[in-house]
């Protein structure tokens, strides 16, 4: 048997393994077929070997497929795949020899699960707007209300270490109306937006503001807005040269 009949051999066994429908087998086999030569055939596949963006995608058609934790399970074990390893990070302390990792095995594996707000629009058909809010607070009010963060899912991002999507929604998607006006214009501009093009300025904060208010009414001392302390250094960035967020005359 040739280098390129085992290829091909391994690789439809795969895709049946992959896809119990045998429509990718059929793709792929489609595609072995257009190398008219053995040449065409191991340039394509040195090629696919030697750059990491290649690969063989996996088409499944929707609500028909045997994607599922058990599968996954089954098919990692039966090649020999780790499906659980320690995550180390070394950007939690900068050190690369012995950076810290995490306690239990994590799944490495891309898998694809729904944002918890699009869960809830789709099963429970909820408001996911966040135009009505209380002008105190700045927090959705009214109709909007039910579009709000709940604590549950406020965890489920820390757990998750989605970080990025938490400083989402409570930046932009939450009381922050300078930088909720910002993003929807780069968003109709641009076609997209990134949390880095974003102010991320304490005074524009509603609800920060109006906490550090009532504080400084009851006569407590307060450091949500005034950078004395130090306290929030990620609120604060923006506002690291500056003596104070307020502007005094």
């Amino acid at each position: 048997m040739s280098t390129r009949s085992e290829l091909e051999k391994d690789t439809l066994s795969f895709m049946d393994d992959m896809d119990p429908s045998g429509k990718n087998t059929e793709r792929m086999k489609k595609l072995f077929l257009s190398f008219k030569s053995d040449n065409e055939f191991y340039k394509y596949m040195k090629e696919f070997f030697t750059n990491e963006d290649k690969n063989f995608a996996i088409a499944y058609e929707p609500f028909d497929n045997p994607v599922n934790s058990d599968f996954i399970h089954k098919l990692f074990k039966k090649y020999n795949i780790p499906l659980y390893e320690r995550v180390y990070k070394p950007y939690l302390n900068g050190d690369k020899e012995n950076p810290p990792a995490t306690v239990y095995p994590m799944m490495v594996l891309d898998y694809p699960i729904k944002r918890l707000k699009q869960m809830v629009f789709k099963k429970n058909h909820t408001s996911i707007s966040t135009n009505i809010r209380d002008a105190k607070t700045g927090q959705v009010t009214g109709a909007d209300k039910i579009a709000r963060v709940t604590d549950v899912e406020a965890y489920s991002l820390l757990v998750q270490e989605l970080y990025n999507v938490a400083k989402e929604y409570y930046g932009p998607m939450s009381d922050d109306s300078a930088a909720t006006y910002e993003m929807m214009r780069l968003i109709q501009r641009d076609g997209e937006v990134s949390l880095a093009d974003l102010s991320n300025d304490p005074l524009n904060k509603v609800t920060m503001n109006t906490i550090n208010y009532f504080m400084l009414g009851s006569c407590l001392s307060s450091n949500l807005i005034e950078r004395t302390g130090y306290v929030l250094p990620i609120t604060l960035k923006s506002k690291e040269e500056e003596v104070s967020t307020i502007k005094k005359g």
